[in-house]
């Protein structure tokens, strides 16, 4: 069964159970109030009417039994026994068949000093209240009304609120219906592009909408499926770059090599050729030594040791070990530190190495001038590394730290996807993008605090 009519099943039995409990608490309590509420009707009418007849005297006049018949006159049938002294009926409206009954009745209780609001009489079970007169122990009011009545205006109101709550019941099931399946579409939708992840569709998922919990799972797969999609392109590009950088220098090597045994390379241009094989062998061996840090960068859990580190030693280090190779490129290098010497926790060797990757790439590809800029800002460090340079060319921008992605100048294309996975595994964040003057390259490290 779909979750829709689950759903909807489930809160429609809910209801059911509840309309019914209700209606069965209804039923046994409605009774009791109109009995209660008929009983205090009755007590005040005929309080109302024994305080007039206080007022005009010890005797009862015939009017004031008239006033009584109407007094106690309404939508309901009322029995009135007036009695007097010596057990005289002043007023009745009991039939003469069950007055001696009634008398004996009322007899009864007095002896027993009961005060019960229900007497059967007969077959029939009427509310009765009983008043007695200031001019006479034994004269008393005796008001009653059928509790049969009763009965029947409690099923009456009983069957309208049944009827009022199965309507409420059906209207709420209807909405519910609506309401779930407001709720559930969006979730079915959401199966059929998480089963284009599974087919490896990631291109072809698109983003459902909902609302709620419920929108931010469908961004998260949307976003999700895009990673993914980027990731399995840049693995198809990895391969592909990696196939022909390797196949690069094999096939130099391999030209000279044969063409060393074979005699086609003697003297001079032997030696060149056993250079040029030196040369690409050792370009190959840097690029599988790269590729087997990157694997073991992303992949590998205790290659890491981190340990408090000065962020402005750190960068000075670096500095240093590049000194060489800004010489030959007449480049100098600016440190600008703001903060106090501020410290964070890396494995100072690995972190070092995503640095000189960065700044030696800095190097290579400014004209004059390089500044390195260190400040605190929300509990992290920013490091930033500036180049007066060309800048970044907006198609390479977005692919930067990929594998194998280089641009002039680079060398094996794998640095900065070494200094990203470096970063990142050491809960920072770095990024690239064109200032005034050239590239920049921001790094941001949570600050260590003491």
């Amino acid at each position: 069964m779909k979750l829709l009519y689950r759903i909807t099943l489930a809160f429609g039995l809910l209801l059911i159970v509840v309309t019914g409990v209700s209606a069965y608490l209804i039923n046994s309590f409605l009774l009791e109030n109109l009995i209660e509420q008929q009983r205090r009707e009755l007590a005040l009418k005929g309080q109302v009417w024994i305080e007039k007849v206080k007022a005009s005297g010890e005797t009862i006049k015939p009017e004031e039994i008239q006033e009584l018949s109407r007094l106690v006159v309404s939508n309901r049938k009322v029995e009135i026994l007036l009695l007097g002294r010596r057990k005289k009926v002043l007023y009745t409206t009991l039939p003469s068949a069950s007055l001696d009954q009634w008398i004996d009745q009322l007899e009864r209780k007095a002896k027993k000093r009961q005060d019960k609001n229900i007497w059967m009489i007969g077959s029939d079970d009427y509310i009765v209240v009983t008043i007695p007169l200031n001019n006479g122990a034994n004269q008393r009011l005796l008001l009653a009304t059928p509790v049969r009545g009763l009965k029947d205006m409690r099923m009456e109101l009983t069957g309208n609120i049944m009827a009022s709550l199965l309507l409420g019941a059906i209207c709420a099931i209807i909405l519910s219906f609506f309401i779930t399946r407001s709720l559930v579409t969006p979730l079915s939708r959401l199966t059929e592009e998480i089963k284009k992840v599974q087919r490896r569709r990631f291109s072809e998922v698109e983003m459902i909408p909902a609302s709620g919990e419920i929108a931010e799972v469908t961004k998260s797969v949307y976003f999700m499926a895009q990673e993914l999609d980027r990731f399995h392109s840049s693995q198809k590009q990895f391969f592909q770059n990696a196939s022909h950088e390797l196949k690069t220098p094999l096939m130099s090597i391999q030209g000279y090599a044969e063409g060393i045994r074979d005699g086609v390379f003697t003297g001079e241009s032997a030696r060149q050729g056993l250079d040029v094989i030196v040369k690409e062998t050792t370009r190959l061996k840097n690029i599988v030594t790269e590729m087997i840090l990157l694997a073991k960068l992303e992949s590998e859990e205790d290659l890491f040791h981190p340990s408090e580190v000065s962020v402005l030693e750190l960068v000075h280090q670096a500095v240093e070990r590049l000194h060489p190779l800004m010489m030959q490129n007449g480049v100098d290098i600016a440190v600008r530190c703001g903060a106090a010497n501020p410290r964070i926790n890396v494995d100072s060797e690995k972190f070092l190495q995503a640095v000189l990757n960065i700044l030696g790439n800095a190097v290579r590809h400014a004209r004059e001038h390089i500044e390195i800029s260190i400040e605190e800002k929300n509990r992290h460090v920013l490091i930033d590394i500036i180049d007066d340079g060309e800048g970044i060319p907006d198609d390479l921008l977005p692919n930067l730290f990929h594998r194998f992605v280089k641009g002039k100048n680079g060398e094996t294309g794998l640095g900065l996807a070494i200094s990203r996975a470096i970063v990142e595994r050491s809960g920072g964040t770095i990024e690239a993008g064109n200032g005034r003057t050239g590239a920049v390259f921001r790094i941001r490290m949570p600050l260590l605090h003491g």
